[in-house]
C-alpha cells in the first residue's frame, strides 16, 4: 500500500544519496524511465587523511594505574580530528539545504539513503517540519555506484513507498 504522505507528483519527492563526505538528491523522471540529479553536494575535506588537514598523531603518555586514557591528548572519546570536524560540518550543511528545500516548496516529501550514522546526524540537524518529510529511511551507502545501478535501487525503494 503506498504511503499517504508520499507525493503524487514524483517532482516534488527527493531520493537523497549521503555518506560522510558526498550527498546527491534525485527525483523520479516523470514520462521517462530514469531519475534526474537535482543538486550535488561535496566536501572532499572530509575524506583526506587527518594529516593532509594538519593534523598530528598525539604524543603517547604512560597511563596511570586504573587509567582509561591511551595517550595525554584523548579525552571524552569525542572524535575532534579536522576530517571529523569537516563531516560534521558537511553533514549539517546538508541538513540546512534539504530544510530550505523544503521550505522553498522544491520538495514536499523524501527519502533519505545513508549510512545509519550519517542519517542520524543529518536528521539531528533537521527542524521537525523537515523530520516530518523524511517518509523513509534505507541505510546504504550508494553515493559511489554507477548511475544504473542507483537507478535500479531506487525503482526498488520506489516501490516500497
Amino acid at each position: 500500500m503506498p504511503n499517504a504522505a508520499f507525493s503524487t507528483d514524483p517532482r516534488h519527492h527527493w531520493f537523497v544519496l549521503a555518506n560522510g563526505s558526498r550527498a546527491q538528491a534525485y527525483v523520479k523522471r516523470r514520462e521517462d524511465s530514469g531519475y534526474d540529479q537535482l543538486r550535488a553536494w561535496d566536501a572532499p575535506e572530509a575524506r583526506m587523511r587527518d594529516a593532509a588537514l594538519g593534523e598530528d598523531k598525539p604524543g603517547r603518555a604512560f597511563a596511570g594505574a586504573g587509567a582509561t586514557q591511551r595517550s595525554a591528548m584523548e579525552r571524552d572519546g569525542k572524535d575532534d580530528s579536522p576530517k571529523e570536524h569537516a563531516r560534521r560540518d558537511f553533514l549539517e550543511g546538508l541538513a540546512h539545504d534539504l530544510a530550505f528545500a523544503l521550505a522553498a516548496g522544491d520538495m514536499e516529501t523524501m527519502t533519505l539513503i545513508a549510512p545509519a550514522r550519517v542519517a542520524e546526524a543529518v536528521t539531528a540537524h533537521l527542524p521537525a517540519p523537515a523530520r516530518k518529510a523524511v517518509i523513509e529511511q534505507d541505510h546504504h551507502d550508494l553515493t559511489s555506484l554507477p548511475h544504473a545501478d542507483i537507478f535500479d535501487r531506487l525503482d526498488a525503494i520506489r516501490h516500497r513507498l
